[in-house]
């Protein structure tokens, strides 16, 4: 809970303990390091305070575990923890694999219809099914939702992180989706060989986004570290480790 080590976001409220059960190969919050980074904190109590705050944030729902996972159907925390959050005036970012977020999408309109700035995220690692995400959703489930989430008129964006060599192909994600996401943030994969992938050679990233950044200059999109309408943020991380 609380401040995020990311630039375009404020705060992140996690609504499900760890471990996340998607059980997604690079994912760190499967690790020990994940208690040392990381506390959960009641996730209504929290939205309530940041409900009372003045000063607009943009808040992630949710940063390290997914927050539309299978119990979700029973306990509705994320449900209530948007529905007390869209009642404020700050910028909520969801980020899930799961198309269960469909459901609410009735009430997402219904607040943004109230004056909520809600936007609907994805985290895209390919436009085919991954072996590294065992028990998530697949990737173009999260595309077909982002499609849908378009159609209705919610704001969408689409996390393509971590990148994965010869796995993550972001030119290919762009490409497939840039007609119904309206703004991208991409990231490096951290710490590959305490998960178990090579080490990434020196560079591998900088020779990519050279074409990465010139599709989104052919497509439209400019920079941006916050979220906005046909942009795009490359995470300091992977631009200070290329």
């Amino acid at each position: 809970m609380g401040k995020t080590n990311v630039e375009y976001a404020d705060e992140q409220i996690t609504v499900y303990p760890a471990p996340c059960p998607f059980k997604c190969k690079y994912c760190w919050s499967q690790q020990p390091i994940w208690k040392y980074r990381t506390q959960w904190a009641d996730p209504i109590q929290y939205a309530r305070a940041l409900a009372n705050t003045r000063k607009p944030r943009v808040v992630v729902v949710s940063f390290t575990t997914d927050p539309y996972q299978p119990r979700e159907l029973v306990e509705q925390l994320t449900l209530k923890t948007i529905g007390i959050l869209s009642g404020s005036k700050h910028e909520i970012m969801i980020l899930t694999k799961s198309v269960l977020v469909e459901r609410d999408f009735p009430a997402f309109v219904r607040a943004t219809n109230e004056g909520a700035r809600i936007w609907v995220g994805a985290t895209l690692t390919s436009v085919m099914p991954l072996e590294d995400e065992p028990l998530a959703p697949s990737n173009p489930s999260r595309i077909k939702m982002l499609q849908e989430a378009h159609q209705i008129g919610l704001p969408t964006w689409a996390s393509i992180e971590p990148w994965i060599p010869d796995k993550t192909y972001p030119r290919q994600i762009i490409e497939a989706t840039h007609m119904f996401v309206d703004w991208y943030v991409i990231g490096r994969l951290d710490y590959e060989t305490r998960f178990g992938y090579p080490k990434i050679p020196k560079g591998y990233y900088t020779k990519e986004l050279k074409w990465v950044r010139a599709l989104f200059d052919e497509l439209g999109f400019s920079p941006s570290c916050k979220p906005s309408e046909r942009g795009y943020h490359i995470k300091r991380q992977l631009q200070e480790n290329p």
